[in-house]
């Protein structure tokens, strides 16, 4: 056998995982009601605050995409009781820039922010008090629950594994830029 042939025999096998490398998709889409199936399981929040002083209940939000910042929006009614002052209802917004963690393979909502607190009755004042009880429970929940969770199979194409180059809010949904790894 020639040295020729040996590059040649050698150099097959590179063609071939280069071809399954060209194979793997550009990019893959989680659509809005991909992200609301997910988020039905969790929701609604209920939380017992203050030694049972309060009662706080959180619905299923709604998610909105904010392509020209590259983040989403959730906007969700919210309630809360308390023993002392009654109850307080109204709509709380949101809105967060997009992390990939690559390790869980999750897609979290990074620095959420209240944009806005709606009471619908009663008092704005009690609203207002009631934001950063709000704050908390929906950061501890965004921290500890991704929007998105990939499954093992997803990030995997034609034997290669996948890595995510990008992250994009689009109007139908979130799009990811795919490489194979």
């Amino acid at each position: 056998m020639t040295t020729r042939s040996l590059y040649l025999l050698l150099l097959i096998p590179l063609i071939i995982l280069s071809a399954c490398a060209i194979l793997v998709p550009k990019d893959y889409l989680v659509t809005h009601d991909q992200l609301e199936r997910a988020w039905s399981k969790s929701f609604p929040l209920q939380r017992e605050l203050g030694r049972g002083l309060f009662n706080a209940s959180i619905a299923t939000p709604e998610v909105t995409f904010l392509t020209a910042q590259n983040r989403i929006s959730l906007a969700t009614n919210f309630s809360v009781s308390s023993l002392l002052a009654g109850g307080v209802k109204g709509r709380i917004g949101l809105s967060g820039a997009l992390r990939y963690d690559a390790t869980q393979r999750a897609l979290y909502l990074q620095d959420p922010n209240i944009e806005n607190l709606e009471v619908d009755s009663g008092s704005a004042a009690l609203g207002e008090t009631m934001r950063p009880t709000l704050n908390m429970m929906l950061n501890e929940y965004l921290r500890a629950n991704p929007l998105y969770q990939f499954k093992q199979d997803e990030m995997r194409y034609a034997g290669n594994d996948i890595d995510i180059t990008k992250i994009s809010v689009v109007e139908n949904g979130i799009k990811f830029d795919l490489k194979a790894r």
